[in-house]
């Protein structure tokens, strides 16, 4: 009896048990806003796609407080649809359509930035550093679409037909806009942007292909040699043979900033575009010493190169994205639309991607 009594009491403890246990899971609720600030900046560096990260910092007033603007992490480009890239640029529209590489969710890779009635009647023809380059009859400016910040640019000379700028893959903001190419009469040729003197200075040099590092410019034009200059003076430093295995079947030439070295990419295609193959090549200033030179180099570590019809930037490779590789754009001669591809350097496999525009270029979204 004594028994029977004591398996009744225990089986009714328990029962409590249970209830109490499920009455404190269900009423506890966890308060996100307490997490600590360090776990809240390692998220938010997980988030490659830049509108995720400003719908992370608006989730409460402690979030927001933890993660700063500027730390932002490091951004995949977007690919902007656009219709002339270089002579007569797109015009604005109400909106600016984007594709993002870095969102895996299908509804989401495509958006769309607001612009200012006030851009409606101008064009934009390239990027840099975050910013469009807007031309409005004579007025020139740069234009951050995020953040609707304007730099004011001088008037370019009257006799310069086209513009774009240099990519650039460095994170000082003050390059945004210094450095721009132009056309003078159907010969190429370089205009650099002072921000301090408010005027442009011309460089006698056929530049197709341009980077920038450290006030230096490096331009070429096809696959010719490499034409150095100091940017302040203008002065030309070092002219550089095309390296000595590039052959002359080569299909385009990219020159790209990559961690402070500069690398000359060849495309060859010997029949369809998904045989093409790159060529890299590393500049060598053996330390100050003698002449520069390019190098051959099999692998570009942890980076990611991103090449338009005739610029490029690299970016470090994130979660998602195979480092050591090349997301690159062609354009059909006839019909001038684009196609996106990447190339794994290390195996040399190609693979078509996904755009849904017809034309399109690369863009580093900035909020500050």
């Amino acid at each position: 009896m004594a028994r029977l009594r004591w398996r009744l009491l225990s089986t009714k403890l328990d029962r409590i048990k249970r209830r109490n246990t499920q009455t404190t899971s269900r009423d506890y609720k966890r308060d996100w806003r307490e997490l600590p600030p360090e776990l809240l900046f390692l998220i938010s560096q997980k988030l490659a796609d830049l509108r995720y990260f400003i719908h992370f910092r608006a989730v409460c007033k402690s979030w927001c407080s933890s993660v700063l603007l500027s730390d932002h992490p490091l951004q995949i480009p977007w690919l902007l649809e656009c219709d002339d890239i270089f002579i007569e640029g797109t015009r604005f529209s109400e909106e600016l359509h984007f594709y993002s590489l870095a969102d895996a969710s299908p509804e989401t890779k495509t958006g769309s930035i607001p612009i200012k009635e006030c851009h409606h009647s101008s064009n934009y023809q390239g990027t840099g550093n975050g910013y469009l380059l807007v031309m409005d009859d004579c007025d020139l400016s740069l234009l951050n679409p995020l953040t609707n910040n304007t730099i004011s640019l001088p008037p370019v000379p009257s006799n310069c037909i086209s513009l774009f700028p240099v990519f650039f893959s460095s994170s000082d903001l003050v390059l945004a806009g210094r450095i721009f190419l132009g056309c003078d009469h159907g010969n190429w040729s370089c205009g650099i942007y002072h921000p301090d003197k408010m005027e442009w200075k011309c460089i006698d040099s056929d530049c197709f292909n341009t980077c920038y590092l450290n006030g230096i410019l490096f331009t070429t034009f096809g696959f010719d040699c490499t034409n150095v200059f100091d940017v302040t003076s203008g002065k030309k430093l070092y002219e550089i043979p095309q390296p000595e295995d590039e052959g002359p079947n080569a299909w385009g030439c990219y020159l790209v900033e990559s961690c402070g070295v500069i690398l000359r990419l060849s495309l060859y295609n010997t029949r369809d575009v998904d045989t093409n193959i790159f060529s890299i090549y590393k500049l060598n200033f053996e330390r100050g010493e003698g002449q520069p030179c390019w190098v051959k180099v099999n692998n570009i570590g942890d980076q990611i190169l991103f090449l338009d019809v005739r610029n490029g930037i690299s970016v470090k490779a994130t979660d998602g994205f195979k480092k050591n590789s090349i997301y690159f754009i062609t354009e059909d001669k006839h019909s001038r639309d684009h196609s996106l591809w990447r190339y794994d350097i290390a195996t040399g496999i190609i693979e078509m991607l996904h755009c849904p525009f017809e034309r399109f270029m690369w863009f580093i979204p900035k909020i500050c």
